[in-house]
């Protein structure tokens, strides 16, 4: 066998080597991330070994993320959230009425001359199936209490509450029984609770 033939062989033999290696790693990852994406429900949040007391709700409704354990289930089930217990499984039903609506974008200024932009993903975009992200934009979220603007954003941002209130019944929705996160980022969850509690 010539030398040069021999060194083409080679060649091949390393790019297909090559080729499967790349194939396998490209394999591999679709199926991790297939498994992570199949069961959305098995969200492992506030994870306890014993079920954890249900907060008790506001009627300002804060940031349902933030803070609050849900009772989960015992370990021998997943010990994922409770699907089954009261509050998750009304939150779930509720959602489910808004589908049909969402995605909903709306903008508008308040009473304040603030423009926010109220952004409700659709489901798909949702972070699980109990809690509802609401967003709001156009407010300064990093304000303190001695700011100037501050009761300002405050009043926007339950002004806009307010409305999504509205919204939601207006669509036969009860707007009580939904596990809201006001906004995606934890400090616009704190803030939000900061703002809507009495």
């Amino acid at each position: 066998m010539k030398p040069a033939e021999n060194s083409k062989k080679q060649i091949v033999l390393f790019a297909l080597l090559l080729i499967i290696l790349i194939g396998i790693v490209l394999t591999i990852d679709f199926l991790t991330h297939k498994k992570k994406n199949t069961n959305p429900q098995v969200k492992l949040t506030n994870i306890a070994t014993s079920p954890t007391p249900i907060p008790k709700r506001s009627k300002t409704l804060p940031s349902f993320g933030k803070g609050n354990l849900l009772p989960t289930y015992q370990p021998e089930k997943g010990r994922g959230v409770d699907l089954e217990i009261p509050i998750v499984a009304s939150s779930i039903q509720e959602i489910q009425k808004l589908n049909a609506y969402l995605p909903y974008t709306y903008t508008f200024k308040t009473l304040a001359n603030t423009e926010v932009s109220l952004v409700i993903p659709d489901v798909n975009s949702q972070t699980n199936d109990w809690t509802l992200t609401i967003n709001i934009f156009g407010l300064d979220y990093s304000l303190q209490k001695n700011d100037k603007d501050y009761n300002a954003m405050k009043e926007s941002f339950n002004e806009t509450v307010l409305y999504v209130k509205k919204w939601i019944e207006e669509k036969g929705v009860d707007y009580t029984k939904i596990m809201i996160n006001w906004g995606e980022q934890e400090y616009i969850q704190d803030k939000s609770q900061e703002w809507l509690l009495p």
